[in-house]
């Protein structure tokens, strides 16, 4: 089965350093969340999405569970 973990933050209010901090901090999560839940063969992919109208930004990794 393939499956899917996201997550998101709310960086509409922020620029800069500030902004490039709080995406980070979600790669840092996810990167935990692989090592700590999955093995490098089950990540499938892995995709960052900023969005300019609603300001967020998500980084979501496609994995196959088992």
């Amino acid at each position: 089965m393939i499956v899917h973990k996201t997550f998101t933050e709310q960086t509409a209010s922020l620029a800069g350093k500030k902004a490039l901090a709080k995406r980070e901090k979600l790669r840092n999560k996810a990167e935990e969340f692989i090592n700590n839940e999955l093995t490098e063969k089950d990540v499938i992919s892995i995709a960052e999405t900023a969005t300019t109208m609603g300001g967020l930004f998500s980084v979501t990794i496609w994995y196959k569970k088992r």
